[in-house]
């Protein structure tokens, strides 16, 4: 009987993640690079790093996989998740901009641009980021949220606003980040009453339609 191929185990591995086995599709990743450097084992391996916190060892098999199958979105974005977990902002922008370049209706990798952009203090970057994010995904308050703290952190305190304005409005657990996002002392603004921040939250960006 034949030796089972690559990609018959990579089969086999991905039953066992979907069957919520990690360990048992990582010792079968590992068998089967033992073949040869494999592309989809790299990659599968670096998710479950990814996964189970480690990501270094993440971001080195997404290397590996990318090495052998550059331009791959979905490793690109494993790689771009462990340099964001890594803190390293430049090698997350890298990922996420060449991700956003083939796939430019992926919401989620403007989302992870934008956090890159941020940690650079790219903020006007981060924002441009997420307003694209928004345009493809509209309604996400995350994403509104995000938009605040970035338009705050550049100074741009009325259009923050807005944005967390729309954020409350979509989800009402949003209000304890956006007032510890304004109770930093860089705002100019002090809410001493909730109730206040919370009225002007319902208002805030709200688009008046003519009558």
């Amino acid at each position: 009987m034949p030796a089972p191929s690559v990609e018959e185990i990579l089969a086999l591995a991905i039953r066992h993640v979907n069957a919520g086995q990690p360990d048992r599709a990582l010792v079968l990743c590992e068998h089967a690079l033992l073949q040869g450097p494999h592309a989809g084992a790299h990659q599968l391996i670096a998710v479950l790093a990814l996964q189970r916190g480690d990501a270094a060892a993440a971001r080195h098999h997404a290397t590996q996989s990318l090495a052998l199958r550059p331009d791959h979105p979905p490793t690109l974005a494993v790689a771009g998740d462990a340099s964001l977990a890594l803190r390293d902002a430049a090698a997350a922008m890298l990922a996420f901009e060449r991700v956003t370049v083939l796939v430019p209706a992926n919401a989620d990798a403007w989302f992870k641009l934008a956090l890159a952009r941020q940690d650079a203090r790219d903020f006007d970057g981060a924002a441009a980021a997420l307003r694209e994010a928004l345009r493809l995904k509209p309604d996400s308050p995350e994403a509104e949220v995000n938009l605040g703290i970035v338009l705050q952190e550049a100074g741009r305190i009325d259009e923050a606003m807005a944005a967390y304005g729309r954020a409350y409005r979509l989800r009402k657990e949003t209000f304890g980040r956006i007032a510890h996002a304004l109770a930093t002392p860089s705002v100019g603004r002090l809410y001493l009453d909730l109730e206040d921040l919370r009225t002007a939250l319902a208002s805030a960006g709200r688009v008046e339609r003519p009558g």
